[in-house]
């Protein structure tokens, strides 16, 4: 069940009573909000705080480095939460590529002016924690970051075009090179590191044969007997 806030003796809620459901009410919210739209948020027996109260309520969370406070955005007033900065903008990132994987200046370009500066460390680390993905380049497009690992399906599809277009200039139809690729992808040697092949060994040579390669310095001088 959950615990109701209510409003201290002499009908005023107390300070700490009202603290309590401004951080309920921040760690419910999915982002940063204004002084007045938190006002309009907080349980009726809290509404009877003005503005300036509640201002100066926030202002010592923030000093207190319980709260964080916001740089205006898409309004005239800054914004309260109850997470750091980092983690604003690690969502922004995540709410930017649920539309698909881009690359990092268009990315960057949808994010909002103030997270901007922070961006680029915070997708790298999502990158190094596994939260967001590095998709390396394919063909001219830009590396691009997504929400889910790239498909090894597009890459190989790309090289095999090259590969199959290169070997069809050969002479080979292109039913021959599928054929021919999936027989490899079913052979029981492949992926595995391929052996050295042994030299081959070079055969014996008779006498005659050696005596026969030899220029005429190598060779003996014989003297006929007088």
């Amino acid at each position: 069940m959950t615990d109701k806030i209510g409003p201290a003796r002499g009908g005023l809620p107390s300070e700490d009573d009202l603290v309590t459901a401004i951080h309920r009410l921040l760690q419910n919210s999915p982002q940063p909000l204004t002084l007045a739209k938190i006002h309009s948020l907080l349980p009726t027996p809290f509404r009877s705080v003005n503005l300036s109260d509640l201002s100066d309520v926030l202002n010592r969370q923030v000093a207190a480095h319980v709260l964080c406070q916001y740089p205006k955005y898409r309004s005239a007033h800054d914004r309260f939460w109850d997470r750091s900065m980092a983690v604003h903008v690690a969502d922004l990132l995540q709410g930017v590529l649920r539309q698909g994987p881009l690359p990092w200046s268009t990315l960057r370009r949808r994010l909002p002016i103030y997270a901007r500066a922070q961006a680029e460390s915070v997708l790298k680390e999502q990158v190094i924690q596994g939260r967001l993905f590095r998709h390396p380049r394919l063909g001219r497009a830009a590396e691009r970051y997504g929400l889910e690992p790239c498909d090894a399906k597009a890459y190989l599809r790309h090289e095999l075009e090259r590969v199959f277009q290169r070997l069809g200039q050969l002479g080979f139809s292109q039913p021959q090179l599928k054929a021919g690729a999936l027989e490899l992808l079913h052979e029981e040697e492949w992926g595995m590191p391929l052996e050295a092949s042994p030299l081959p060994r070079t055969p014996e040579k008779s006498p005659q044969e050696i005596q026969s390669e030899l220029s005429p310095s190598d060779q003996p001088t014989i003297h006929s007997p007088h």
